[in-house]
């Protein structure tokens, strides 16, 4: 597993199974609109990182085409909103750097039905006081957590300052878990 950054964004690669690899990379709309197309952005841009080129120039594509999605915003959104209680990414854009989005979707969902329980059964009087304890109990699992991943890939996507903070983790490499203890959350627990 690894982190990479490059002019305008990062790129993790992690083994997945049967001896492949998963590549994926994040990039600004200003980076990528200087390029007519992928592969000549992935030329001109991510080769320009040694260990990308290298790991590109070793490896062989499973599909044909690269899988791709554009104009995702990572902005701060609202765990409630005109009275619904948003789950996973519609409460708030999970960055790929606060760890798995399928267990953040998977707990608030959980927080949820637990609450909407507590409503039907009448420990909660008002949808109000509904929406509230919502609130507060997303806000105490996610906030920070969502808060710190914006703030580690705004880093991560100037390149020299990234740079200047990898060496510092090597040299200083316990400050590395305390940084994956604040984006990638607790255990959850059935209830």
């Amino acid at each position: 597993m690894a982190l990479h950054n490059f002019d305008g964004g990062y790129c993790g690669v992690s083994n997945v199974e049967k001896n492949a690899i998963n590549l994926c990379y994040i990039t600004t709309f200003e980076a990528f609109k200087k390029h007519k197309d992928i592969a000549e952005f992935q030329e001109r841009v991510l080769f320009k990182n040694k260990a990308l080129k290298r790991i590109f120039e070793n490896s062989s594509p499973l599909f044909d085409a690269p899988l791709t999605i554009s104009q995702i915003s990572f902005e701060t959104k609202t765990p409630v909103e005109n009275h619904i209680l948003m789950c996973g990414d519609t409460a708030g854009m999970i960055h790929p750097l606060c760890g798995n989005g399928m267990s953040m979707a998977i707990r608030s969902a959980q927080m949820a039905s637990l609450l909407i329980v507590k409503f039907f059964d009448g420990d909660l009087k008002t949808r109000a006081a509904l929406e509230s304890a919502y609130l507060k109990a997303w806000n105490e699992a996610f906030k920070s957590r969502l808060k710190t991943g914006h703030i580690v890939a705004n880093l991560f996507s100037k390149n020299k300052l990234a740079e200047i903070l990898i060496q510092g983790l090597k040299l200083f490499p316990f400050l590395l878990p305390l940084i994956i203890k604040r984006t990638h959350g607790k255990m959850m627990h059935v209830k």
